[in-house]
Order: C-alpha cells, then sequence, then structure tokens
C-alpha cells in the first residue's frame, strides 16, 4: 500500500516536471514568433524612408484625369491606394508611418490635415546638399560647377511644377474664389489709375495757391512717372521675394499715405516729394496685380480674366472726373488758418482719391498668398493649404460641398541661395546687412534673367510696345 502511494507521488511530480518543461519551450517559441514580426513590422514602417528622394513624375493618366486619382504619379489620392494590398507587400507607404519624418517626430502639419511634402524639398529648404556654411556661420555657396547643376535642376523642378500647377487649377475649377479676388484686385488697380489722372485735375487749381511755374507744372506731372519707373523695378523684384500679396499690401499703403500727406503739405517741395513716393507704390501695385490674379486662372481663362480686370482702370479714371467734378469747383469747400495754411477743395479732392487705395488694402488683407509663389520657395504645406482652400470655397458655391481635393503632394523647387542661419552670435545689423545684400542681388538676378537669351528678343519687343503705346496715352 505504501509503495503504490509512493508511485503515484513520483509519477504527479514527473508529470508536473513535464508540463513545466513543455510551458518553457512553448514561451520560448512565442517569443521568437513576437521578435520576428516586430522586426517585420519596423521594416516595413520605416522602409520608405529607404527609398529615392526623387519626386515620382505625374503620368499622363493622371494629369489627363484632371487628379482624379486613377495615375500611378503618386500626386494624388488614389495614386497612394492604387497597390492594395500589394503596398504591404512592397513594404511601402503605411498608415501607421503618415505624418512622420526622418527622425520618426510628429509633422506640423499632421493635425491640419495637410499631406507630407516630398523629402526633396526638405532638402532644398535647407539650402541644398551642396551647401556649405562658412566661418562666420553664414550659409555660403557652391562652387561654379555646383551651382550650374543645381540651376539645371532647379528649371527642371520649375518645369515639372508648372505641369503639375497646371492640372491642379483644373481641379480647383473657376468660381466664387476666383471671381472673389478679382474684385479684390480690382479694387487696387482702380486706386491706381485714380491716383494717375489726381495731378492733371488738380494742376490748374494748385498752380495758383503754389504760384507754379511752367517748369513746375512740368516737373510735377513728370515726377509721378518716374516714381512709377522706380517702384515697377523695385516691388516687381522684391514680389518673387517676400510675396505677391505682401508687396501689394506694401505698395498700397505707401500710395495712401503718401496721397494722404499731399493733400495736407503746402510747400511745392514736399508736394513734389509726396507725390513721387505715392507713384513709387502705384508702380508696384500695376504689376503685381496681374501677376497674383494669373497664378489663380488656369491657362484657358488666363487671358480672358487680365483683360476684364483691366477695366478696373478705366473704373478709376471716371471715379477721378466724378469726384474732381463734385468737389473742385466748391471754393467755400476750403478753409485756411492765417496765411501759413490753406487748404482749398482741390485738397479735399486728392484726399478722397485716396479712399480706394485705403478700400483695397482692407479687402486684401481677408486674401491668401499666391501659392504658386509658396510652391517656387519650397513651402509645401502653404500651397497645399491655398490650393485645397480654392478648390473647397468653388465646390461649395458650385453645389458640390462633398468632392474631396484629391491632390496629395506638390512639386517644390529648391532654393539654393537662401540664408539659412546666420548664427545666434551674429549681430542683429550685420543680419539685416546681409538681408538686404540677399535682396539686392536678387533684384538685380531679375534684372538680368530679363535680357538673357532666352528672353532678350521677348524684353525688346515689349518694350518696344509699351513705349509705343504709351504716347498715346494721356490722362
Amino acid at each position: 500500500m505504501e509503495d503504490g502511494y509512493q508511485n503515484r507521488t513520483a509519477f504527479i511530480k514527473g508529470a508536473k516536471d513535464i508540463a513545466k518543461e513543455v510551458k518553457r519551450q512553448a514561451s520560448k517559441k512565442v517569443g521568437r514568433g513576437v521578435d520576428r514580426m516586430t522586426d517585420e513590422y519596423s521594416k516595413r514602417s520605416y522602409s520608405r524612408f529607404e527609398e529615392d528622394d526623387d519626386f515620382p513624375p505625374a503620368t499622363q493618366g493622371s494629369q489627363d484625369g484632371g487628379g482624379g486619382g486613377g495615375g500611378g504619379g503618386g500626386y494624388y489620392r488614389g495614386d497612394s491606394q492604387a497597390g492594395g494590398e500589394d503596398e504591404d507587400d512592397a513594404g511601402g507607404h503605411s498608415d501607421s508611418t503618415e505624418g512622420h519624418d526622418e527622425d520618426d517626430e510628429i509633422y506640423e502639419g499632421e493635425y491640419q490635415g495637410i499631406p507630407r511634402a516630398d523629402s526633396g524639398t526638405k532638402e532644398g529648404l535647407a539650402g541644398g546638399p551642396s551647401s556649405v556654411k562658412d566661418a562666420g556661420g553664414v550659409q555660403g555657396f557652391m562652387d561654379a560647377d555646383g551651382a550650374a547643376a543645381a540651376e539645371a535642376e532647379r528649371r527642371k523642378d520649375q518645369e515639372e511644377l508648372a505641369q503639375q500647377y497646371e492640372t491642379i487649377l483644373q481641379e480647383c475649377g473657376h468660381g466664387k474664389f476666383q471671381w472673389s479676388l478679382y474684385f479684390v484686385l480690382g479694387l487696387a488697380l482702380m486706386a491706381d489709375g485714380v491716383e494717375i489722372f489726381v495731378v492733371g485735375f488738380v494742376l490748374p487749381s494748385a498752380e495758383k495757391d503754389m504760384c507754379l511755374s511752367e517748369p513746375n507744372k512740368s516737373m510735377l506731372g513728370l515726377i509721378v512717372y518716374l516714381g512709377m519707373m522706380v517702384g515697377a523695378f523695385l516691388w516687381g523684384s522684391l514680389a518673387d521675394r517676400i510675396g505677391r500679396r505682401q508687396s501689394l499690401l506694401i505698395s498700397l499703403s505707401i500710395n495712401s499715405v503718401f496721397s494722404f500727406f499731399s493733400s495736407f503739405v503746402q510747400g511745392y517741395s514736399t508736394f513734389l516729394f509726396c507725390r513721387l513716393l505715392s507713384g513709387v507704390g502705384i508702380g508696384g501695385s500695376i504689376p503685381i496685380v496681374f501677376s497674383y490674379y494669373s497664378e489663380f486662372l488656369a491657362q484657358e481663362k488666363r487671358g480672358e480674366h487680365l483683360s476684364w480686370l483691366c477695366m478696373f482702370w478705366m473704373i478709376g479714371g471716371i471715379y477721378a472726373s466724378a469726384m474732381a467734378w463734385a468737389i473742385i469747383p466748391h471754393y467755400g469747400w476750403s478753409f485756411q488758418m492765417g496765411s501759413a495754411y490753406q487748404f482749398h477743395s482741390w485738397r479735399v479732392f486728392v484726399l478722397v482719391c485716396a479712399f480706394p487705395s485705403v478700400a483695397a488694402i482692407i479687402a486684401l488683407s481677408a486674401m491668401p498668398e499666391s501659392p504658386r509663389f509658396y510652391l517656387e520657395n519650397g513651402k509645401h504645406d502653404e500651397g497645399w493649404m491655398i490650393l485645397k482652400q480654392v478648390h473647397d470655397t468653388n465646390m461649395r458655391a458650385k453645389g458640390f460641398p462633398e468632392r474631396v481635393f484629391s491632390v496629395t503632394t506638390i512639386k517644390t523647387v529648391k532654393q539654393m541661395d537662401e540664408l539659412v542661419d546666420t548664427g545666434t552670435d551674429t549681430p542683429v545689423w550685420r543680419r539685416y546687412k546681409l538681408k538686404i545684400m540677399s535682396l539686392t542681388q536678387q533684384m538685380k538676378n531679375n534684372f538680368l534673367a530679363c535680357f538673357s537669351p532666352e528672353y532678350k528678343r521677348t524684353t525688346f519687343m515689349l518694350m518696344a510696345v509699351w513705349f509705343t503705346m504709351s504716347f498715346r496715352y494721356k490722362p
């Protein structure tokens, strides 16, 4: 009996030992399986960071479809889903890694719904791989061969962006947004037209108040056009650097401020100076208005709507004529304080003519920057958001609020000469000096580009056309 009890106890102990060993071996197997699955998942999640940084070209199918997502170019939402289940097998894009950069940090646009930009864009924003820093902490430039290669790559990027941008504008459509911008920019163009006509209307009255001689009257008519020439050169160059909307706001502000001051100044010299600076603002506004508006228009709409925009120039002339007829003959509207200060009715007219410019500034403050400018300067997220705004505004106005902006990635142009880092210990005056030098270089490059072999013939032809047309124009 006692032997049977001992045998049973030994049997139970042996069974327990066997169970422990089986459990230990099973745990080992499960652990190895989990490790393999983790390694495989990590490879699949981060494999897209090892892909080539070159931007995938748009396919003909995606362009013809207007961004419908059927092609394989990678620009539209349908492109990223075309692979189906094969996407996971290929180790491609994964939802688990959407919105992360190379260091697996949170992408700043992720919570705003902005698609991640092309990885090559970051390199361009940092000044490109061929740029180096000198001892002073200032971004250096490439040698001649590297600069030529980078410029060729930049031109290639610009051509690809131009093609894709036209396709995106087709998807955004033409509607409420473009018409809203049309009237805002028309108001800006109207303000410029008014200022051109001001001197012609006030000259008969101003010559009596200021005792102007014939040479002085001629200079008063000339000074505005001289300011326009300087302003067109200055603001036309800066618009490629600080933005179309920003340059237009500054030029309109200069126009309105000095138009306001010119209605109060008493001396001929100060009045002449104010009209000169007002002309600087006018000269910047006119070309930027057309460039700004054209970058929101598809190719088939561009010529038609830019021609319609010129209508506001004539509306400005009508406004100036009506205000001159209604205000200047009413001498009772004037007042004076002794013999030192006189404010006659023609000065009221000059003041009223500044109102369209102020109204244009207020209206323009509600409009976005040109997305083409952002994309040309490597700012993918800002450009994408504005194009989405254009698309959504037009679709809601047309009764299709459910339509989704299908573009996921837009080509951006790499920047070569951007001052990225001037060092934390660099004096403030030196930073501003470098910025001014950079802007000056930008203006010089833009001017020389107009006379490059590629554009020289067109530049001279346009100069001849505008020069001869000016003889037919009498404000």
